[in-house]
């Protein structure tokens, strides 16, 4: 038995070393493809790795660049709206100066002097456009709490800007539409008292430019209308009614009497002294002696003194060749040369000269010839029925 355990551990030693010299010999005959192999798949891995590195890195400069670009393209929007801000800025002062412009016709029509009728009511005002009001801006802090990404940020700025492009436009807009109402009524009180209106529809020659024309169309709030042509467009329209205000406001709009009745109007009549048909140049108004007789509108004193069959008169120059007489005086209060505001006491009534009895003999002339001046207090009292 021990003699087969014997031949049993040889065959299996010698197998052993059989299946060792098998495996050292094809060590010995396969190394260098086994080196070559582990080798190739070492370069095959390490290849992999760098290509998937060098995605990596176009990922990574691919998402940089489109940060820079994005970053490139809101700093451009910002500076967009910085500029439009600056621009809007400037046309909001704009704006602000002409609306005070046109506030100060209305300034000038109610300081106006009234020598017996009441005072005008106060002139409409025209407000000027605003930005974001307080409202906004407290749903604005409010809203700051939670993020808002910058894109919507600048849509918002950007809508914020057109809103308050659209209310300067209107504003430009609204003060034009009433300072034209203000220079219609003002030629229509020009053309009323028989002056010419042509001068006053004329622009400055240094404002008038080449010739220009065609129908006046009102603007409204929301036309297509470029704002430095509708701002230019205010201000000669501003200009015209400011010219023509100054021609109203010099006008002898008032009455030279406390009381309204007339007792002889303007026009052919019987003479008093001679009864036949007769020129009366004026309108008596009745007064008693001594009652004060005030200056129907501004202008400076040409004469006071004895006038003929005007017994003591008073002749003011107002403006385009109007002047003013008040005759029949009691006594005279002016002297010539002196400037005199509507309302001003130049006289005291009486019945100086070819006078039948106390009374106020009043005259309005244009250009030396003497004109019904009913048309003044006529124009007077429907311009302080407008305002």
């Amino acid at each position: 038995m021990p003699r087969v355990h014997v031949q049993v551990a040889a065959i299996i030693a010698f197998m052993a070393v059989l299946t060792w010299a098998g495996v050292a010999t094809w060590m010995l005959l396969f190394r260098d493809d086994v080196v070559a192999s582990l080798i190739v798949r070492q370069q095959r891995l390490t290849l992999a790795y760098e290509d998937q590195l060098v995605a990596l890195r176009r990922q990574l400069d691919l998402v940089a660049s489109r940060q820079y670009l994005e970053q490139e393209r809101v700093e451009e929007r910002l500076a967009r709206q910085l500029e439009r801000q600056r621009e809007l800025e400037h046309r909001q002062a704009q704006v602000d100066a002409l609306q005070q412009q046109a506030n100060g016709l209305d300034r000038a029509r109610d300081n106006m002097p009234s020598p017996v009728a009441a005072s005008a009511g106060a002139g409409h005002h025209i407000p000027a456009a605003k930005g974001a009001r307080h409202g906004d801006a407290e749903k604005a802090r409010l809203g700051a709490a939670r993020y808002v990404p910058v894109s919507e940020r600048l849509a918002r700025t950007d809508a914020q800007l057109a809103s308050l492009a659209q209310k300067q436009a209107a504003a430009l807009s609204g003060i034009l539409a009433s300072s034209r109402q203000r220079l219609d009524r003002y030629l229509d009180v020009v053309r009323a008292v028989g002056l010419p209106t042509e001068p006053l529809e004329r622009l400055p020659d240094g404002l008038a430019g080449e010739g220009i024309g065609g129908p006046y169309v009102p603007v409204q709030a929301g036309a297509s209308m470029q704002f430095d042509s509708l701002a230019e467009s205010l201000r000669h329209t501003l200009t015209l009614a400011e010219r023509a205000a100054d021609v109203v406001n010099r006008l002898p709009l008032g009455r030279p009497a406390e009381t309204g009745d007339t007792t002889s109007p303007f026009g052919v009549r019987l003479d008093p002294f001679l009864r036949s048909p007769a020129l009366h140049t004026g309108i008596d108004f009745r007064a008693p002696y001594g009652a004060p007789v005030r200056a129907t509108g501004p202008g400076k004193v040409v004469f006071a003194g004895r006038g003929g069959g005007y017994g003591y008169v008073v002749e003011i120059e107002h403006v385009s060749g109007v002047t003013t007489r008040y005759a029949h005086l009691s006594a005279i209060t002016v002297r010539e040369g002196d400037a005199v505001a509507a309302g001003d006491v130049v006289g005291n009534a009486g019945s100086t000269g070819r006078s039948t009895g106390p009374h106020i003999h009043y005259e309005t002339r244009i250009g030396g010839q003497p004109v019904d001046p009913q048309r003044f207090i006529a124009a007077g009292r429907r311009l302080a029925e407008i305002h």
